[in-house]
């Protein structure tokens, strides 16, 4: 009996099975269990071992009572009467209960410190004046991202943890048409971002700061336009550079999988329709 409770208890660790149904599958086991250990204590007994028998027979009174409640905690919704589990982790001090607080007080402070530092802004625009653009970035670009990306997170600036979520509450928040969730969530803002323009060419350039900013794409898109056309005929501002990608977790047929993706760069531009065209000669 004990072997096959070991045996029960090995193989559950191997399947990748929801806490609760496991934890059903374990009440269940050992309430089965529990009743072999009262067997064995009336064996004691009726071989004049009594206080060996006794103990097994109080340790069975134990078990029953816990197991119980585990019925009442895992098969219903209902309320289990004299729960003394309150009072127990009131005595041992909750100790996973107190490291989850600890956890959550130190990714709040990390969450203060990013909202605070990550001042990463060019102003406040109307949602009917931005458009949405695209950057193109060469491998040099793409490795001087993953080089910011890796300061940020070095600081404290980029907290690659799903929003604190678990996986079955990420999977509970997809459908059809999300299939994938990011470490970062939708993006994080470079604490620095410029436009500038180098022998006629758009160049974002990112960083911690503007001492240390690289380049880290060209703007080709600007809505549906590409940059020049858009030029001629809008005055163009960089309103928001974001930093996007890395590691993800995707729907797969079981569950969710991890994977990683390049880090990238995403920019919105503000736009002012000019009075005249820009001549060709000056966009």
């Amino acid at each position: 009996m004990f072997a096959f409770l070991t045996m029960v208890s090995h193989y559950m660790g191997m399947i990748n099975v929801k806490s609760r149904l496991k934890n059903q599958i374990y009440t269940a086991v050992a309430f089965v269990g529990n009743w072999y250990l009262l067997y064995i204590a009336f064996r004691f007994l009726q071989n004049g071992r009594y206080l060996r028998g006794l103990g097994l027979l109080a340790i069975f009174i134990v078990f029953l009572y816990f197991t119980v409640m585990n019925i009442y905690y895992f098969f219903t919704s209902k309320q289990a009467p004299f729960d003394v589990s309150p009072k127990i982790e009131k005595l041992i001090g909750k100790p996973e209960e107190v490291a989850e607080q600890e956890e959550l007080k130190r990714r709040l402070s990390r969450v203060e410190r990013q909202s605070q530092t990550n001042t990463g802004s060019n102003g406040v625009f109307n949602d009917e004046v931005l458009l949405p653009a695209r950057i193109s970035s060469t491998p040099a670009q793409l490795r001087n991202i993953n080089q910011i990306a890796d300061k940020m997170q070095q600081e404290g600036l980029l907290l690659s943890d799903y929003g604190g979520q678990t996986d079955d509450q990420l999977m509970a928040q997809m459908d059809d048409e999300s299939t994938e969730f990011y470490a970062i969530g939708e993006g994080v803002n470079f604490p620095y971002f410029i436009l500038k323009m180098e022998s006629g060419h758009p160049l974002i350039y990112a960083g911690m700061n503007q001492m240390d900013s690289l380049p880290i794409g060209e703007v080709t898109r600007v809505g549906l336009s590409d940059y020049k056309s858009a030029k001629r005929e809008y005055h163009l501002y960089l309103a928001d550079a974001a930093l996007i990608g890395g590691e993800r977790k995707v729907k797969g047929r079981s569950g969710l999988f991890t994977e990683n993706s390049a880090y990238k760069g995403k920019i919105q531009m503000a736009y002012k329709r000019r009075q005249t065209s820009l001549p060709e000669d000056l966009k």
